[in-house]
């Protein structure tokens, strides 16, 4: 069944129109809603076949430092206003939730998103929403931009050994090819560590005391949610220096701003983009 939902979303951005296909039923596909598409930039080509997320691109235009940022943000912003309208839970992770812990932002040198769901909400999304299409138009998006949601049909295999497939979903700037990566948090009941583990495909594996319950908070401007002991998680994956080195990948931070700032030797390289 195809049907059309008008949803308030916030941040204001109004979201137009959304199109939802239930899962098996896909007579929508990345190309359908390619923009500027010229041949094929798919990204199959070297992937083994068993793969079903590709690196895509949608246009061939390559995004500058600053028109980046401006797009990751909206991919943020409008991701987290439809499944807060959808009435789905979701909640940072990894490299996200480093730039959270930061300043409450994507970090600069990102190329994409991280966030997960629960094995509840990955199964909502794949019956409802699946390939759906929804239009956003806000200030910050005055011509309007298309993000795409889809779920990786290998969502119902829970193995680790499913390595081709780590990724259950994405939420798909179709213009600019920017993505979020959504993975699926599941209980393990055969886990050495006893009751409560939970575990995704990409290997990361944590009790569910160190998830739920979740914390309110706020990224780039939006009501969001973060695991409940965020910073054991963020040590445990990435150091205890993550959280305190302000030099990292030709960036320096600004606890005056409160903001990532290009080391000269990337000065460059943002003026020219």
């Amino acid at each position: 069944m195809r049907f059309t939902q008008l949803m308030s979303a916030s941040i204001f951005l109004s979201l137009v129109v959304a199109v939802a296909v239930p899962l098996g039923r896909r007579d929508a596909d990345f190309t359908s809603v390619r923009r500027k598409q010229t041949k094929d930039m798919s990204g199959k080509r070297g992937d083994p076949p068993g793969k079903y997320f590709h690196e895509s691109i949608f246009s061939e235009h390559e995004l500058g430092y600053s028109e980046q940022k401006t797009a990751l943000r909206n991919l943020m912003q409008t991701f987290l206003a439809t499944f807060n309208d959808l009435g789905v839970e979701t909640w940072l992770m990894h490299g996200t939730l480093l730039g959270w812990w930061w300043n409450k932002r994507i970090l600069p040198w990102d190329s994409d998103i991280d966030v997960q769901v629960s094995e509840a909400s990955i199964f909502y999304l794949a019956a409802y929403y699946n390939m759906s299409v929804f239009h956003y138009q806000s200030p910050r998006i005055p011509d309007g931009r298309d993000y795409m949601l889809e779920v990786n049909p290998h969502y119902l295999n829970r193995e680790q050994t499913d390595r081709l497939n780590k990724i259950d979903a994405r939420w798909i700037d179709t213009e600019s090819g920017l993505f979020i990566d959504i993975t699926t948090a599941r209980y393990n009941l055969t886990h050495p560590g006893g009751e409560g583990m939970m575990s995704c495909k990409d290997g990361h594996e944590f009790r569910d005391t160190y998830i739920f319950p979740l914390r309110n908070t706020v990224f780039e401007g939006v009501s969001a949610k973060i695991p409940y002991r965020y910073t054991y998680l963020l040590r445990e994956e990435y150091g205890d220096k993550s959280l305190t080195d302000t030099e990292y990948n030709d960036h320096m931070f600004n606890e005056e701003k409160m903001e990532w700032i290009p080391t000269m030797k990337d000065m460059t390289l943002q003026k020219n983009n």
